[in-house]
């Protein structure tokens, strides 16, 4: 019976499951480079790595299992691995539980002798060309219980001949960040580190539909709408948990009321399902009262994420008249911000068109003409007149009216207006005597982070791809001694990128 509305979508198996599971997961944008920093760090015995994320459900635990099941098919049973993902133990249990994972076998009592036994099951699975992993997963519980952080940071020690026996990979929420930051011992054993951020729109859309894909859907359907998907990114706020939930829930909707594909009407019923709400259809908060309907403007808070809930109650004359415009905003809403941009482009033409007239017709451009020569004439001479014999001053004189233009001599030479160079506006000043030449780069690697700061560790906000060119705005180089460039990106922004992803032009 559970099974009914996954073979109404004509699937094979369930696509938005919420336990994690590597098969599904869709490992492109942040989580493929992800991967590779993890792999690059397991490859080179780089000894540890640090993964954190902005918020809950982003996927971290989905992402640590995928690369165990990678190095598994790499190097069979060369590979071990421990996973701790209750780590509220004390130091003893968790090196207990650790050993355990990696020898295949019970663990002593005794912590020295565990101690013993993890690096000769190291040493062992080194030996035979293996790799070994230890990954501590939901670590912001320890911030408090540095006794075990330290306990932790003693087992990247384990080395043999000046390598180290596995690659320690401590993954928590933000304030392990901090944590470890705040112990240098620790944070300079971990140089791999990776932050992850909420998903963006494209990366939302991508998701649902590889985990489709893959759940067997037919490839010539696509039944979810975008403006679907689009909803269901802006109330998950990019968590991949949260939209999962939601896909999940829009396919039962869908499957009840006997829907041909998923569109806003079927979101908007999950949603207030998820909230609590009933079934009924949502709109966006607003300040509005309550015997108000919905409107236009409200549904265009749901850009800015704003949480969906009903905004009236009741059965009054009121609000059955709101509700009739419910039904009305959900039939057409979609043709709302399609005709606000069409009224605001036919604004602007007739405005640009009316101040072309204004300014540009002969009327005005006589009258500009007299302006011109009666502050170069008589403005001019009447003022000297009045400093030479006491009269009014220059202020006043201005105030006057001028000579009409009729009572001017005839133009016949000069033009009626003053012919002035172009105007160019630019972004950055590149033309200015005694400047710095203009400079440019393109960017060599396949594909280049954008960073707010010229830091490895620093948020990145962009990605810029092979072949493209950038404007170099100024040069600094770290702490590190790495150089990096400031390029304007996204319009007016600017970020850093590192100066080994460009390369400069000549």
């Amino acid at each position: 019976m559970s099974e009914r509305y996954i073979e109404y979508w004509g699937l094979a198996r369930h696509p938005f499951l919420l336990a994690p599971d590597s098969k599904m997961m869709c490992v492109t944008g942040q989580y493929f480079e992800c991967l590779e920093r993890l792999k690059y760090a397991v490859d080179t015995n780089k000894g540890g790595v640090l993964v954190v994320w902005e918020d809950a459900g982003l996927g971290k635990t989905t992402m640590l299992l995928k690369l165990i099941d990678e190095m598994r098919e790499e190097f069979g049973d060369a590979f071990r691995y421990a996973f701790v993902d209750n780590p509220a133990l004390s130091p003893a249990q968790i090196i207990a539980q650790i050993t355990g994972s990696i020898a295949d076998t019970d663990p002593y009592d005794d912590k020295l002798k565990n101690l013993k036994l993890l690096k000769d099951a190291l040493m062992d699975v080194k030996q035979h060309g293996g790799k070994s992993i230890i990954v501590v997963d939901e670590a912001q519980m320890l911030c408090e219980a540095h006794d075990v952080l330290q306990e932790l940071r003693t087992l990247i020690n384990l080395t043999h001949e000046g390598q180290y026996l596995h690659t320690f990979v401590l993954s928590g929420q933000r304030a392990l960040w901090n944590t470890i930051k705040g112990m240098p011992e620790f944070w300079q054993r971990l140089p791999v580190r990776y932050y992850f951020l909420p998903l963006h729109i494209e990366e939302t859309k991508e998701m649902i539909r590889f985990r489709l894909k893959k759940a067997g859907i037919d490839e010539t359907r696509d039944f979810f709408a975008d403006d679907a998907l689009e909803i269901i990114h802006r109330y998950s706020r990019g968590s991949p948990r949260t939209v999962i939930a939601l896909a999940d829930l829009c396919l039962l909707v869908g499957y009840t009321n006997q829907s041909d594909k998923i569109t806003f009407k079927e979101v908007s019923k999950a949603i207030n399902t998820m909230s609590g709400k009933g079934d009924s259809l949502p709109f966006v908060r607003t300040d509005r009262k309550e015997s108000e309907g919905p409107s236009f403007a409200s549904l265009a808070n749901i850009d800015r994420g704003a949480e969906i809930r009903r905004v009236y109650d009741g059965d009054s004359v009121g609000s059955r008249g709101a509700q009739a415009l419910d039904r009305l905003l959900m039939a057409y809403g979609h043709l709302a911000r399609p005709l606000a941009a069409l009224v605001v482009i036919v604004a602007a033409i007739l405005l640009g068109a009316m101040g072309f007239k204004y300014f540009f017709s002969p009327e005005q451009r006589l009258e500009k003409a007299g302006e011109t020569r009666t502050s170069g004439t008589f403005g001019e001479s009447q003022t000297e007149k009045s400093r030479s014999d006491g009269g009014p001053g220059e202020t006043e004189l201005l105030r006057r009216e001028a000579p009409a233009v009729s009572d001017l001599p005839p133009i016949t030479k000069e033009p009626l207006l003053p012919i002035q160079p172009p105007i160019v506006h630019e972004r950055y000043e590149t033309t200015k005597p005694g400047s710095a030449p203009v400079r440019e780069a393109v960017i060599n690697a396949l594909a280049a982070n954008v960073r707010t700061r010229p830091d490895i560790d620093a948020p990145r906000f962009a990605i810029l791809f092979q072949g493209e060119t950038v404007r170099i705005l100024d040069e600094t180089t770290n702490e590190w001694g790495k150089i990096w460039y400031k390029i304007p990106v996204l319009g007016q922004r600017e970020g850093w990128i590192a100066a080994g992803l460009v390369t400069e032009k000549e």
